[in-house]
């Protein structure tokens, strides 16, 4: 049987060194929100909050990666700014 040793603290490690990454800044929760609900205006004149209402509703299934349907995907793509996960 062959063990792998991995240190405790592996996780918080991993959050260390995500924050210190050179150039790269974490977005707030807040901040994370406003990103989504800015480019859901922009691309298709909705809030962030309608989108993913409409999202939770089914109304953007089957959505064709091509026109619009873009514009859908890229949001999708978006939703854990909007939506963050404990971590």
């Amino acid at each position: 049987m062959v063990t792998i040793d991995r240190p405790k603290t592996r996780r918080r490690g991993l959050a260390a060194r995500r924050r210190s990454v050179p150039g790269v800044r974490i977005a707030t929760a807040a901040e994370g929100k406003a990103l989504f609900d800015d480019e859901a205006r922009d691309l298709l004149g909705i809030s962030g909050e309608a989108f993913l209402r409409r999202w939770d509703a089914g109304e953007y299934n089957g959505v064709a990666d091509e026109g619009d349907g873009r514009k859908v995907l890229r949001l999708v793509m978006l939703i854990p700014f909007a939506r963050r996960t404990p971590g």
